[in-house]
């Protein structure tokens, strides 16, 4: 009877044991999520050359070298002092061996579309830094103005418009040459620049940041040489 009861037991036992096998769900093989790709890194930003100031005109007699965009060549724009010669040396009063005071300056044809000028006088032969010695810098003058006299007062502002920037020396106004006695000829170049508009600038500028405002804005240039030797 005992072994009867245990192989009904048994039997009945198989199919529960099989249901209960069949039923486990199989195990899920997880698969992992693909981990968030990183934004490519930016590259360098590729850096612009400051523009610098001075323009070249353009050939032909083109508008913005102030022909009249037919071919035909423009008025000259010239620079010039009536009290010395281009490319001679400077007279006494206009150094520290004299006066010192401005020289005279005139200049005529302009490019067309002119609105202001700017004047910058440098010693080549002296560099403060990339820079040469800046002796005299004034921009914003008007149109109308196409000279000056000599002695134009040390203010920020003069009675024409002008504005007056920073010389090398900090110093504001025209500053007289006087080179080391015994030095060989210094050379001082007088650049005048025809703008197109105006531009913001506070008095008493540099000449770097004078350089940045005129970038894109300078119509033609003209320019002359004078020499001091002490």
């Amino acid at each position: 009877m005992r072994i009867v009861l245990r192989w009904l037991l048994a039997v009945g036992l198989v199919p529960l044991l099989l249901v209960g096998c069949g039923t486990s769900p199989a195990p899920t093989e997880l698969t992992p999520s693909p981990a968030p790709s990183r934004p490519a890194a930016a590259g360098p930003t590729p850096s612009l050359p400051i523009a610098r100031a001075i323009a070249s005109p353009s050939p032909g007699g083109s508008p913005a070298a102030g022909g009249n965009g037919n071919g035909q060549a423009a008025p000259a724009f010239v620079l010039q002092s009536p009290a010395f010669p281009v490319g001679g040396p400077l007279p006494a009063d206009f150094t520290c061996d004299g006066l010192g005071t401005s020289p005279p300056l005139t200049w005529s044809g302009a490019p067309p579309g002119t609105a202001a000028y700017a004047l910058l006088e440098q010693d080549t032969d002296v560099m403060v830094g990339s820079e040469p010695f800046t002796q005299w810098l004034l921009y914003n003058m008007p149109r109308r103005v196409t000279q000056l006299g000599a002695g134009m007062p040390a203010r920020l502002v003069l009675t024409n418009g002008s504005q007056q920037g920073k010389n090398s020396d900090q110093t504001i106004g025209y500053d007289r040459p006087c080179p080391n006695k015994g030095d060989p000829p210094h050379h001082f170049t007088f650049e005048l620049y025809a703008q197109d508009a105006f531009v913001t600038l506070e008095t008493g500028a540099t000449v770097e940041a004078v350089r940045d405002a005129l970038a894109g804005h300078v119509l033609g240039q003209a320019q002359f040489i004078a020499t001091f030797q002490r």
